[in-house]
């Protein structure tokens, strides 16, 4: 029996690469995560310790599950990413310049991190729905992981409601 291959971007790739490539994706927006929280710590002001605090946990959150990612691909016999996606680099810069523009106060910075935590959602998503193969483990870990980080956006968004609602 052969390896099944599949054409993915002009490029065949047997099912192990395309499970790799689906959970490097993973690595990339968790990756951007800490990027995004880490820019958020450094644009809340310093009476914020709240935000702080909670962005921190969220970015070492994300820093753990890069780590266990990292090791799936090793595991599968790929090379893990170590790098955020470009569409993060760029959500960042953007997140930059507002924040110059409009301020740094926090509903902002909440709404951009209510928009990272979706971006991070959808990834997750997507990876479930994905048309590779995905081992039992390699699903329960990516299930495990999105409840996980799916709880960290409901956190973000309820704050940035409540902050919508006291301004």
């Amino acid at each position: 029996m052969g390896i099944k291959k599949t054409i993915i971007k002009g490029k065949a790739m047997n099912n192990n690469e395309e499970l790799i490539d689906v959970v490097n994706e993973l690595v990339r927006i968790n990756y951007d995560r800490v990027f995004g929280y880490e820019t958020a710590i450094e644009d809340v002001e310093d009476v914020d310790v709240d935000l702080k605090a909670i962005f921190e946990k969220y970015a070492e959150q994300s820093r753990n599950i890069v780590n266990e990612l990292q090791q799936t691909v090793r595991s599968l016999g790929g090379e893990p990413v170590t790098d955020s996606t470009m569409r993060g680099k760029l959500f960042r810069v953007w997140m930059d310049f507002k924040a110059t523009l409009t301020g740094k106060d926090r509903q902002s910075i909440l709404n951009s991190c209510e928009y990272g935590e979706d971006a991070a959602q959808r990834a997750y998503k997507e990876a479930l729905q994905t048309q590779a193969h995905l081992p039992d483990e390699v699903r329960l870990q990516i299930i495990d992981q999105q409840r996980t980080l799916k709880a960290g956006h409901d956190s973000i968004r309820d704050m940035r409601d409540i902050m919508a609602k006291v301004s």
